[in-house]
């Protein structure tokens, strides 16, 4: 018999679709963070495949899944519908187990940059809201306004060449953009302008109008972009980032912005986060929402009313195929 655990609350959306793959012969558990930790801990033990969610990822100040997986004696697959891997440990897992992250939130976190970027160059708002009180700042014809900017031509430099590199690469160059992108293992893309290691990092941000930070977060990239490399960016350079809050020094970021050393930033992923139930929290300890000069979303690139299907769809698909045996879509990586 299959045995399945779902995780959060969250994980309810899984709950009906996956049950349905298994069968009655199957047992489906799902946890809830109101259950406590020992819950999960002794649900785990029996369990092949784990369903993952941010709740228990987060739970108990990120202790929950150490101790799961360290008790997950059976455990044989997790499933991580979302990104970001910085919170495993591969020396947790039991031996021969696989874990596949099956991230389908690329496209329109793709979407989300690509928007960010056309903000920044057409402030459509800032248009509207002065028309609206009948004042013609912006415009041509008879009025000879103030003039906004092309992302043709532009250069975009991508930290980080993963899936949504490549993704938001193909759709810099729909707008004729030059891409150049680095990586901590670079290869060969004959569609980039130019494609180099991390050491090459200050080239490329001297060189990029949009710097996108798309890397994973965890100690290797912890600080990646400081008050030096900031000092590289052009001065109407815009930052982009959908990484981690932790990739970017918080205080060399707030000064830069603040001196308006940079044009500015589009910040979705933060140095706080409210707890699990809350809905207030400050994102950074800097007062970044002080300044007229970046753009402040809640983790949210991603999160769209169509994201849903796509993960229910992708947790079935991978569970369908573990049971009967065939190769997993999404391999992160083998114990």
């Amino acid at each position: 018999m299959l045995r399945v655990v779902l995780t959060g609350e969250y994980g309810r959306v899984f709950l009906d679709p996956v049950k349905h793959a298994v069968g009655q012969e199957s047992a489906v558990d799902l946890w809830l963070p109101s259950e406590g930790s020992e819950r999960m801990v002794e649900i785990a033990r029996e369990a092949e495949v784990i369903v993952a969610s941010a709740e228990w990822v987060l739970h108990e100040k990120r202790t929950l899944v150490k101790r799961t997986l360290q008790n997950a004696e059976k455990l044989k697959l997790i499933l991580v519908p979302f990104s970001g891997m910085d919170w495993l440990d591969r020396a947790w897992l039991p031996a021969g187990s696989v874990v596949c992250n099956t991230n389908v939130g690329i496209d329109p976190i793709a979407e989300y940059v690509m928007l960010a970027m056309l903000q920044s160059a057409i402030p459509l708002r800032e248009m509207d809201n002065e028309l609206r009180a009948d004042r013609w700042g912006w415009g041509g014809a008879s009025v000879l306004g103030r003039k906004h900017h092309e992302l043709q031509g532009r250069t975009i430099g991508l930290v980080g060449y993963g899936r949504i590199g490549h993704r938001v690469a193909e759709l810099s160059k729909a707008f004729r953009m030059r891409v150049i992108a680095v990586s901590r293992n670079p290869g060969i893309d004959h569609s980039l302008e130019w494609y180099k290691g991390t050491d090459s990092l200050d080239d490329l941000l001297a060189q990029s109008d949009y710097v996108l930070l798309s890397v994973p977060g965890g100690p290797e990239t912890q600080g990646l972009i400081g008050a030096a490399q900031l000092a590289c960016m052009k001065a109407d350079a815009v930052l982009i980032n959908i990484a981690r809050g932790s990739v970017v020094d918080e205080d060399a970021l707030y000064e830069a912005l603040r001196e308006k050393r940079i044009r500015g930033a589009v910040i979705d992923t933060w140095y706080r986060y409210p707890e699990a139930g809350e809905k207030i929290c400050p994102p950074a300890t800097r007062p970044f929402a002080d300044l007229d000069n970046v753009v402040m979303t809640p983790h949210a690139a991603g999160w769209t009313e169509e994201l849903e299907a796509r993960r229910i769809s992708a947790i079935v698909a991978n569970v369908t195929r573990f049971m009967s045996g065939d190769a997993l879509f999404d391999i992160y990586l083998r114990a």
